[in-house]
């Protein structure tokens, strides 16, 4: 106002056109149903070409998923893909309870150690039950402490994914701006770990999944840790997360049908 007033602009600057408010957020997140249906459908998951580890594909999608859902960790972190992507390998994996870096408290199940793939953040996380229970059904009798601990037998896990989510019968994702169907990702799985974290257990996500904060909200979160310790482990997990767990491995829980991949 003041500059037109001068004369220093001819007439005042236009106002920004308005945008039509969102009255309802676009959901970008899997369920637990949908979990539960993925988690089953790696067992139809088809052989890769030239896969030749002792395991089934599926094997490695099932305690991926796990881990997906439990630590929000990115796609780079649990397959390697790109030169820069350190993945998860057995010797990140610390079975006993003591923690590796020396901090914090025992936790009965081990430890995992894993790097952020953008900040590099190092993240050592307590291992509840499910996930031990599912990397050490990836341990065969004799493994390398350099190696990967999981493969899903593609350059393009992106894909598998979403031949995994057909195959399970998941509905694709909807933008409610545009009305336009987006298949989902595995960085979707990150927003799922997030979802379930704050609802089950609010503010836990932030330390989690590694969010940076600052300022006043980095203080109110300075002792965060404690937090997330008691949320992943009392995590209330899908159904079907639980089913090795309780022995029934390559199995339905309820009928007892064989897999046809198990």
């Amino acid at each position: 106002m003041w500059a037109w007033e001068q004369d220093f602009l001819e007439k005042l600057p236009r106002f920004p056109t308005a945008k039509t408010q969102r009255d309802v957020a676009g959901r970008h997140y899997l369920t637990k149903a949908d979990l539960n249906a993925l988690y089953f459908a790696t067992y139809e998951l088809e052989r890769p070409r030239g896969w030749k580890q002792p395991l089934t594909v599926g094997h490695y999608w099932r305690a991926a998923l796990v881990v997906f859902f439990n630590y929000g960790v990115d796609t780079g972190t649990i397959f390697k893909t790109a030169a820069f992507h350190e993945p998860i390998l057995w010797r990140h994996i610390c079975w006993l309870p003591e923690p590796p870096n020396g901090q914090g408290k025992e936790s009965r199940y081990g430890w995992l150690y894993y790097r952020r793939v953008k900040t590099k953040k190092q993240f050592y996380r307590p291992m509840n039950r499910v996930v031990k229970v599912h990397l050490k059904s990836l341990r065969l009798d004799s493994v390398e402490p350099d190696q990967p601990v999981f493969d899903c037998g593609s350059s393009r896990p992106n894909a598998q994914f979403q031949r995994l989510c057909t195959l399970a019968g998941v509905k694709t994702k909807q933008d409610v701006e545009t009305g336009e169907e987006k298949s989902w990702v595995l960085k979707d799985l990150r927003k799922t770990c997030a979802t379930y974290y704050d609802e089950h257990m609010p503010e836990s996500s932030i330390e989690i999944l590694g969010h940076s904060v600052g300022g006043v909200t980095y203080r109110h979160y300075a002792h965060r840790d404690p937090l997330a310790f008691k949320a992943i482990m009392s995590l209330p997990q899908p159904t079907a997360f639980t089913a090795l767990v309780h022995g029934f491995d390559g199995e339905c829980p309820c009928c007892r049908r064989r897999f046809r991949q198990a």
